[in-house]
């Protein structure tokens, strides 16, 4: 009988190193994938930052430019049209804001696509689950 008693200890024993290992790998794991992610994020966010300062300054240096542009149409149309200059301010204004509602529905829908989650540690994330579920279910 103490033979049996030897066996299920050692069993038992070995199970719950099993569960300890699986526990401390998860662990382990679950550290490693929140590091990659907030250094996945602060690359992207680093990108970004970037990006908004040249779009910024590109946009103002534009809006410069088409203001003085849309001046000088509007003066084209006072001169070479029956148009009074409020009309051709009025003309003007409309074409802007007929593209810029244009634009601004483009880009809502492309923005609709973006995906915030860093799709890279979701997808290693996943596979470290699955392989820890394998492991401990044994298959």
């Amino acid at each position: 009988m103490e033979t049996k008693h030897v066996h299920n200890t050692n069993h038992n024993e070995t199970v719950l190193q099993l569960v300890q290992g699986i526990f401390h790998d998860v662990r382990t794991l679950s550290t490693k994938e929140f590091t990659a992610a907030k250094l996945e994020a602060k690359q992207e966010i680093g990108k970004i930052a970037k990006a908004s300062v040249s779009l910024g300054i590109g946009a103002l240096v534009l809006s410069i430019g088409v203001v003085f542009l849309s001046l000088m149409i509007v003066f084209l149309l006072v001169q070479y049209t029956i148009l009074p200059l409020w009309g051709s301010l009025g003309a003007v204004g409309l074409t802007y804001s007929i593209i810029g509602g244009i634009i601004i529905l483009i880009g809502k829908s492309r923005a609709a696509g973006a995906k915030p989650i860093p799709e890279k540690t979701l997808r290693s994330t996943k596979e470290d689950v699955r392989y820890i579920r394998e492991r401990a279910t044994g298959h």
